[in-house]
């Protein structure tokens, strides 16, 4: 049986340049004839997915760091910086609008290892609770922290999870549930994935994580400088809109700085 009830979580906004997520020509970094672009600083929210299923609860991703400013590398935290947040975003405070607490979580999904998606994932630590990620990308955010080119991957939030019950799959596809799908897509980083839902009312909602970060890059099919392999990347923006088209699904951007117009946060239910 599908998904009962989605709900999304507020775990509070970042800032950043927009030429991270568009290139020049669709509005992003210099380009040839324009190469004193006007510059754009964007908010976003950063946001989780909670999905109550008759099988289990499910978390799709898991927020940035409250502390991260004061304990994270500096130039990570100066390209990306927190500009809101509030005890209210602790994700414990974001479950408990829902009925739940930290140990009422079944399993955790990861889209991917970067700071606003694993900042706030130590709070399970204590439960035991699987958490799966892709192979390639538990592998590839290690591989970089030892090398000390981490990037968006952070060790102030990976070496609190040493010896969590890491699942990882190296599935293009994985039913986690009844119509809960995660999909490999690249492009964003190597092992990054989509959450794809089916809700008992027959809904489709594809939760994109950082594939797509805000609408344009969807409308304009391009992304900016957080694109770790562009082939990848293009090789599943007309295949999401495809699913999309066939299934009348309704894409969630976690980041969509509209997000929140858009869809109602915890504790109201988005579906």
């Amino acid at each position: 049986m599908p998904a009962q009830e989605i709900y999304l979580l507020d775990l509070g906004w970042l800032g950043g340049d927009i030429g991270w997520f568009l290139p020049g020509g669709a509005g992003g970094g210099m380009t040839l004839s324009n190469r004193s672009p006007a510059r754009k600083w964007v908010e976003i929210p950063v946001s989780a997915v909670v999905v109550k299923h008759p099988d289990g609860t499910v978390l799709f991703d898991a927020g940035v760091s409250p502390k991260a400013m004061e304990t994270h590398e500096k130039g990570l935290v100066e390209s990306f910086p927190i500009v809101r947040m509030s005890d209210e975003n602790r994700i414990e405070a974001q479950l408990e609008k829902v009925g739940l607490k930290p140990k009422d979580i079944d399993f955790i999904a990861i889209s991917h290892l970067h700071l606003d998606h694993i900042g706030q994932l130590a709070v399970f630590r204590e439960y035991d609770t699987p958490i799966v990620v892709q192979k390639h990308e538990l592998e590839t955010a290690l591989y970089l922290v030892w090398q000390g080119k981490g990037g968006a991957y952070d060790f102030a939030d990976l070496g609190p999870l040493r010896g969590a019950k890491w699942t990882p799959i190296n599935d293009r596809q994985f039913e986690l549930l009844d119509g809960v799908v995660l999909e490999w897509t690249g492009g964003h980083t190597p092992g990054h994935q989509v959450m794809h839902v089916k809700t008992q009312s027959g809904q489709f909602y594809t939760f994109t994580g950082d594939y797509l970060h805000i609408p344009q890059e969807y409308d304009a099919e391009a992304k900016g400088w957080l694109l770790s392999d562009a082939e990848e990347w293009h090789a599943y923006i007309r295949k999401l809109k495809l699913m999309q088209k066939a299934r009348k699904g309704k894409l969630v951007l976690g980041h969509d700085p509209d997000l929140w117009k858009k869809y109602p946060a915890a504790p109201k239910p988005m579906a």
